[in-house]
């Protein structure tokens, strides 16, 4: 497809609200469209509701952030990935599962790094509570 002139392009967000707003329905459509963000969401829902009950630190309160964060983060990438993958083919391709695959494993590699992070820090803070 051959342009003609800037009005057939792409217009940028004229105002910073715009800019939000399509930041904010793009995490509303993977929060309504991904079950696994919904399963992310409420885990750090918990992780927040404990670090308040536990009374974090301001360093511990730093790394549940992130981790939670991070897995946010990597679970949109994924989407935006697969959904990039489908738009480019409908049909079955061994580069295109590879590259689901792959993207699927970077958010179960920071899940897991998430998972780690609860556990050093909540794990020691249970353990004095009960014992």
């Amino acid at each position: 497809m051959v342009l003609k002139d800037n009005k057939q392009l792409p217009q940028k967000n004229r105002r910073y609200s715009e800019s939000f707003r399509y930041a904010y329905q793009g995490i509303k459509t993977t929060f309504q469209e991904e079950r696994n963000m919904r399963t992310h969401v409420m885990a750090g829902a918990v992780a927040l509701l404990l670090g308040v009950f536990l009374s974090l630190s301001i360093t511990e309160w730093l790394w549940i952030i992130l981790a939670s964060f991070l897995v946010f983060v990597m679970e949109i990438l994924n989407t935006v990935i697969e959904n990039l993958v489908d738009l480019v083919t409908q049909d079955f391709h061994p580069l295109a599962k590879k590259v689901k695959d792959m993207s699927a494993a970077a958010v179960l590699s920071t899940t897991v790094f998430s998972v780690i992070t609860g556990i050093l820090i909540f794990a020691p803070k249970l353990f004095n509570l009960f014992f």
